[in-house]
């Protein structure tokens, strides 16, 4: 907004907008970063059905696959990427494309991406990483349960989603009733104890 006062240029900021309610008013979205980590608004609006004009970047690779997505490698290709999208309406998604956006895809495309190979395993192994990682695997699992782990997720800002094991009880309780955690035997008070 500074640079806008300084040396005005035609645009208008409206400051925080819900984007669904921009679903009709706009086909176009421009995202000329090339440090942003996520890219999500892209996605945003490409799963919206909107053209998105990107730079040609790896952080973007992922997105080239969709027709409505316009790469660029410099201005006079942004500005053919731009007049063509004026001109042009968007493509519908097809499902396969529109599922990419699902958290079901981004779960796999994680799970691909963190996997590996029998051979970094032997040579993990040869290093001693082995234990290490099932140390550093316990140590993160026992950290992450119960009441202390809502507490880790919330001062660690997870906010509403901190509280799942507090979620995980009260839906427990909902389905089987308040005596359900008990039934094992846990936090049951011995007899003639108090």
């Amino acid at each position: 907004r500074y640079e806008l006062r300084r040396t005005s240029i035609p645009a208008r900021f409206p400051g925080r907008v819900d984007h669904a309610l921009l679903k009709e008013q706009y086909k176009i979205f421009v995202n000329p970063s090339v440090s942003e980590v996520l890219c999500t608004t892209t996605a945003e609006a490409l799963a919206m059905g909107k053209f998105a004009i990107i730079p040609v970047h790896p952080s973007n690779v992922f997105f080239f696959k969709f027709p409505n997505c316009l790469a660029y490698r410099n201005k006079l290709e942004f500005a053919a990427n731009l007049q063509w999208a004026l001109t042009h309406e968007p493509e519908p998604l097809i499902p396969e494309l529109a599922r990419e956006f699902t958290w079901e895809a981004a779960t796999e495309r994680f799970i691909y991406a963190a996997a590996i190979t029998k051979r970094e395993v032997r040579y993990r192994a040869k290093l001693g990483r082995t234990k290490l990682d099932e140390r550093i695997a316990n140590f993160h699992y026992e950290l992450g349960k119960g009441a202390r782990g809502d507490t880790i997720r919330k001062v660690l800002g997870g906010g509403p989603v901190s509280y799942q094991v507090k979620y995980e009880t009260e839906k427990r309780e909902a389905e089987e009733g308040p005596n359900s955690l008990y039934e094992d035997g846990e936090g049951e008070e011995e007899e003639g104890g108090e």
